[in-house]
C-alpha cells in the first residue's frame, strides 16, 4: 500500500517529474500531474487525492493560490506550495488559504518527505477531530432541548436550532449577545416578575437547574412554559470554569396537560364536596324534621307524666340537653344563616359562637358593605374558616384568633390569623398532610382560587384568594 495519494500541480515538466520519481522512491504513489489549476480542479472534482504538491505560479487564468482556497472550501485536501515565490506579498495570500507547508524551491529530497509526512499526519489528526465535531453539533442541531453556552462574561458562544426556534431569533442575534438580554423570563403567565435566568433557588433538591415554571418571553411577545431545565459548569482543557452550559424545553402542551388534569381534578372534587354538602342538608333536615320533632313530643309527655316527681324532673331535663345537642349538631351540619345573610354576616356569627364556647379570643374583622358571591363560593369559604378556627384551637392551641374578609381587585380575600404553634410540624409540606388543612386547600382550588399558610414562632395565618367571579 503507498503511503499516500499525491497529485502534483507544477506547470515546469522536468520539475514535475523529478518530483513523481523522488516521490515514488519514497512509496508515495502520483496518481497525477497538472500543469494549470483548471486541469488540477476537474481532476480533483473526480479522484481525490491525499494530498496537493503545488506550484503558485502555473499556466492559466487561476494560480495556486486560488485554486489552493477552493480545495480548503469544497474538499479539505491538504496543501503544500513549492515556488520560487518568497515576497511578502506573495506569502501573505499564500497563509490565508491555511497550506500545510511552504517549501521554496531549490529544496533537499528530505525536506519534501518531512513536509509531506507532517502534513498527511496533522490532516489525519484534523479529519478526525472535525467528523468528532460534526458528530457532536448534528446531535446537538437534532435534539429538541434548547442548548445555549455562555462564557465567563455571560455573552452566549453557542445556541441550537432549537433556541433559534424558541426566541424566534437568528443566529445573528443571539450569538455574542448577553444572556440576559436574549433570556428574557418570569416567573409565571399571572405574574409580571422578571428574574434572573441563572439563578437558583436554595432548598430544592437540583441546585443546578433554573427555577421551575417559568415564562420565556419571545421577541413577538409570546409567552412561551419552559421547564427542565439543567445548569453545567463548562470546563476547559486547562481544567478551569469558562462557562455554563444552559439546557431547557418548551413545556407548553405538557402544561396544557396538567392543566386539563388539574380542571378534571378540581372538577372532580367539587362533585364530591357538592355531595357532602347536599348529604349534610339531608341529615340536618332529618334531625330537624325527623328526630328533634320526636324528642320534643317525648319532652312534652315526660312533663305531664313526671312533672312533680325528681327523678322524672331528671329525665325531663336530659331530654332537653338531647334537644339542644340535636339543634347544635343540625346548626353544625348546615348553619342556616347561610341561606339567608351575606358571608359577612355569616362569619360574624360563627367567630361569636366559637368566641362564647371556647376559651380563645375570635373577632371578626369584615367590609362594611356585603360582599355578593353564590351560595356554592359562599358555602365553601364558610367551610374554610370553621376548619381553620377548628384547626387553630384544636391543635395549635390559639389564644387569640383574628378573621379578616376584604374584597378587592374582584378578589375575595379570608384570612385567619392565631397566635398558636404549628411549629411542632418540621416542614409547611408536612403542614399540609393535616387532612383539615388539604380540605380547605381543594375547596380554595375548586373554586379557582389558592390557599397560603405561613407559620412562624409568633403564630400561623392562613389565607384565601378566590376571584369573585
Amino acid at each position: 500500500m503507498p503511503k499516500g495519494n499525491i497529485l502534483i500541480v507544477e506547470d515546469s515538466f522536468i520539475v514535475a517529474y523529478h518530483l513523481q520519481i523522488t516521490l515514488e522512491s519514497e512509496g508515495y504513489a502520483v496518481i497525477g500531474k497538472c500543469d494549470t489549476a483548471e486541469d488540477a480542479l476537474t481532476f480533483i472534482q473526480s479522484t481525490l487525492p491525499d494530498l496537493v504538491l503545488m506550484d503558485i505560479m502555473l499556466s492559466g487564468e487561476m494560480d495556486g493560490v486560488e485554486l489552493a482556497s477552493l480545495l480548503n472550501k469544497k474538499f479539505s485536501i491538504p496543501v503544500i506550495f513549492i515556488t520560487a515565490l518568497t515576497d511578502q506579498e506573495t506569502i501573505s495570500r499564500a497563509k490565508i488559504t491555511e497550506p500545510y507547508a511552504y517549501l521554496t524551491k531549490p529544496f533537499e529530497d528530505r525536506e519534501i518527505f518531512t513536509a509531506i509526512e507532517m502534513a498527511l499526519y496533522k490532516h489525519s489528526i484534523e479529519s478526525k477531530l472535525r467528523a468528532s465535531e460534526q458528530k457532536y453539533f448534528s446531535t446537538l442541531k437534532s435534539i429538541n432541548d434548547c442548548v445555549i453556552v455562555i462564557d465567563r462574561e455571560f455573552k452566549i458562544i453557542y445556541a441550537n436550532p432549537s433556541v433559534e426556534n424558541s426566541l424566534q431569533l437568528s443566529s445573528n442575534e443571539i450569538i455574542g449577545k448577553s444572556i440576559f438580554e436574549v433570556l428574557i423570563v418570569k416567573l409565571s403567565f399571572d405574574e409580571d416578575i422578571f428574574i434572573n435566568p441563572l439563578q437558583c433557588t436554595l432548598g430544592k433538591a437540583n441546585l443546578n437547574a433554573m427555577q421551575d415554571d417559568l415564562v420565556l418571553i419571545r421577541k413577538d411577545k409570546l409567552e412561551i412554559p419552559i421547564g427542565e431545565s439543567s445548569l453545567s459548569i463548562l470546563i476547559d482543557e486547562a481544567n478551569t470554569t469558562c462557562g455554563l452550559i444552559i439546557v431547557f424545553r418548551e413545556i407548553a402542551e405538557k402544561s396544557e396537560y396538567q392543566k386539563l388534569l388539574k380542571t378534571l381534578e378540581n372538577q372532580r372534587l367539587a362533585a364530591i364536596i357538592e355531595g357532602q354538602e347536599k348529604e349534610r342538608s339531608r341529615i340536618a333536615k332529618d334531625l330537624h324534621d325527623g328526630l328533634g320533632q320526636t324528642l320534643n313530643a317525648i319532652k312534652m309527655n315526660a312533663n305531664v307524666i313526671a312533672s312533680n316527681d325528681v327523678s322524672g324532673s331528671i329525665f325531663y331535663n336530659l331530654i332537653d340537653e338531647a334537644i339542644q345537642e340535636c339543634v347544635r349538631i343540625s346548626e353544625n351540619l348546615l348553619p342556616s344563616k347561610l341561606k339567608d345573610f351575606d358571608l359577612s354576616t355569616c362569619l360574624q356569627a360563627l367567630c361569636s359562637q366559637v368566641d362564647i364556647k371556647s376559651s380563645c379570643h375570635v373577632l371578626f374583622v369584615g367590609n362594611e358593605t356585603k360582599i355578593d358571591v353564590n351560595q356554592f363560593t359562599k358555602i365553601n369559604l364558610y367551610r374554610i374558616a370553621q376548619e381553620a378556627l377548628n384547626n387553630a384551637i384544636k391543635h395549635a392551641t390559639a389564644k387569640n384568633i383574628t378573621v379578616q374578609l376584604a374584597e378587592y381587585d374582584d378578589t375575595i380575600h379570608l384570612s385567619i390569623i392565631d397566635d398558636g404553634h404549628w411549629l411542632s410540624l418540621p416542614s409547611e409540606i408536612d403542614l399540609f398532610k393535616n387532612n383539615g388543612l388539604v380540605n380547605m386547600r381543594e375547596r380554595a382550588e375548586i373554586m379557582g382560587g389558592k390557599l397560603k399558610l405561613e407559620s412562624n414562632s409568633i403564630g400561623t395565618i392562613i389565607g384565601v384568594e378566590v376571584p369573585l367571579k
